[in-house]
This record gives C-alpha cells, structure tokens and sequence, in this order.
C-alpha cells in the first residue's frame, strides 16, 4: 500500500458501515453493570456470543493475578468465560477454560491471551495467543503464536489443537513472534484473519510491529497468509494494534488502535475504523475517530485512562453494535477490567 503523504486528510469514497450513524454520536454513558471485573484480577480483551437456545451471553476473556503486576499479561494470562442475560451484563464468572501449566509441555501452556470468539455454523471457534517461556518477559513475548479451540456449545467442552492454528514465516515480516487475531467470513465462502506479527530484528525487541491477512476454505484453517503487511500507512516502528474485523456484504469494516495517532483527527492514540473491499488493500472509513482514552458514565463524570484497547464489537441483528474494550487505569494499583459500551 502506498505510504500517503498526510494521512489525516484521507476520507473514504466508498460505502460507510451501516453503524457508522452510531459512532458519529459515540458511545452512550455506561453504567457500572457494563463493567466486568473480576477481583484480584487484571481483565483484558473480550468477545461476546449468544446462544440461540438459551438466549444466554456469553463473554469470553483474559485474565491474570493482579499481583503480578500489569505487565503479566504475557506469561500468566489465562482465558475466563462469564455469562449473562444481556450484552452489557452484568455478568457473572463460570469458569477458567484451560489452567496454566508450569510445565510447559505444550506450545502454549503459559499464557492463554488475546482472546476472540466466533459461531460459524454449528459450531463456536475460538482464537488466542499463547506461549511458554522462561519466566523472562521478552521470552514469552517472542514465543507468541495464534491458537485455536473449538466447541459446539459456549459451555464447551473447547477442544484445542496442538499446534498453533497460525506460526511465523522464518525471514519473512512475521518471522519472529504472531498475536492478536481477528476473524470474519468472506462473501465467497471463505474465512479471512487479521493478525499482528513482527520480523526479526536486534533482540529482544525484534523488528517493526506489523499485521498481516491470511484466508482459509474452513475456520480452522489452513491460513493462508497474502506475502505483505495490510495497514502500512507509515513507516514507524508500531503503528496499529488490536484489530477486530467484521464484513457487511461486500465491504470488511476494521477496527484496530491507533498507537500515536497517525490516522487519528485527534492526533493522539485512539480507536480508529478502517475499510476494505479485499481485506488487503484499507482505507479510512467514516468516521474514522470511534473512542480515544476518555469515556463518560452515567452520573455525567468523564473520565480518562491509561489504556483503552482491545476492540471488539458484537452484532445482532436490529440492534445498534456493542463496543468491548479493555481498559487500564491510571492508577497502577487499580486492576485493568472490560467495559461494553453501547450506542
């Protein structure tokens, strides 16, 4: 993709998402039982399904010990599942899906995290990231990969593969580590996946922070992954995080965070929404400003944090979207939790 002089000015000619009414206005004041935490816990991510039968919902998520610290995310994340009556909750913990291992016998016995949930046909799929390491932080995080577990029911029982449902390219852009994986179907019948990758580079950190496509005849793949990075609108070091894909008709409609504002009118890190009509080639769509880091609740109060990441929305049909997003506190003592946000 070519790298466009100013970025900020681009505005898309092609067709807005059919939310796009909604995240103009933004997001509704949240109330506290659209909040998730768990106590003693760090939450992050966040993915919502329903089950048809029961009309249940439920949420899936990563969490580690809050006394850990927040950094913990990459070696003793774990994957969680709560339910609930409503997509805004409250919700209510059921279970962890898969404890830790200090083992370390499988690939991803350390860390389950990055956690994203669909329900193609009969059945739910789950992707993730996990790793092992050392206990040394750069370890884990140079051991990421894409996992997969599949279920016929929210409740499980999920099966997870052996091996990684996505690995890296050796010398290819995505040759060292690979995360953060969002899934959509395509209007042919195939399965699309955004995901993010890093190239080898000087240790520990590794080269540029970039994201890649890769399509599949099934959900649990083979992914095949097209040769170059998508979203390369610059040349920087860590552009875009945290994508979530999904396709009305024609059109694949992304969400990722805009680390430093490249794209974003604020000029600062924000959740920004982008296009495509192949799911490699993406431009700004409108709007393009979705939430930055500061949200209001429902007393009025608005109210900043250190980190507002992880974008997921959830669908249904005659309804206006829910917006997931994890959140970090400025307060370092004050454990990061999900929030869902309506419009």
């Amino acid at each position: 993709m070519p790298h466009p002089k100013s970025p900020h000015t681009l505005v898309s000619q092609e067709p807005a998402s059919r939310f796009s009414h909604c995240f103009e206005q933004g997001p509704l004041p949240y109330k506290e039982s659209q909040i998730h935490r768990d106590p003693g816990w760090h939450v992050w991510c966040g993915a919502l399904v329903r089950d048809p039968a029961s009309a249940r919902y439920h949420l899936f998520y990563s969490r580690w010990p809050a006394d850990k610290g927040f950094d913990a995310w990459v070696t003793h994340s774990e994957i969680a599942r709560a339910e609930g009556d409503s997509p805004t909750g409250p919700f209510r913990y059921a279970e962890t899906l898969w404890p830790r291992d200090e083992a370390g016998r499988q690939w991803d016995d350390h860390c389950f995290h990055n956690v994203t949930v669909k329900h193609f046909g009969d059945k739910y799929y789950l992707y993730y990231m996990g790793n092992f390491g050392n206990g040394e932080w750069w370890t884990h995080r140079n051991n990421q990969r894409i996992g997969l577990a599949v279920a016929s029911h929210p409740r499980g029982p999920w099966i997870r593969r052996d091996s990684p449902v996505l690995d890296v390219s050796p010398g290819a852009w995505d040759g060292l580590m690979v995360s953060n994986p969002t899934v959509t179907d395509t209007p042919d019948g195939r399965y699309l996946m955004i995901y993010k990758g890093v190239a080898d580079g000087p240790t520990p950190l590794g080269g540029r922070v970039l994201h890649g496509l890769g399509l599949a005849d099934s959900p649990e793949g083979p992914f095949v992954k097209h040769p170059t990075p998508i979203f390369n609108f610059d040349d920087s070091a860590f552009g875009f995080e945290d994508p979530c894909v999904w396709r009305e008709n024609n059109t694949y409609f992304c969400i990722v965070k805009d680390m430093e504002g490249t794209l974003s009118p604020t000029r600062s890190s924000s959740l920004v929404l982008l296009q495509s009509g192949n799911g490699t080639d993406w431009i700004p769509s409108r709007p393009l400003h979705i939430i930055g880091k500061t949200l209001t609740d429902s007393t009025g109060r608005q109210l900043s944090f250190e980190r507002v990441e992880r974008p997921h929305i959830f669908i249904e049909p005659g309804a206006p979207p829910t917006l997931l997003v994890a959140i970090q506190p400025h307060d370092p003592h004050e454990p990061a939790f999900n929030i869902r946000l309506r419009f």
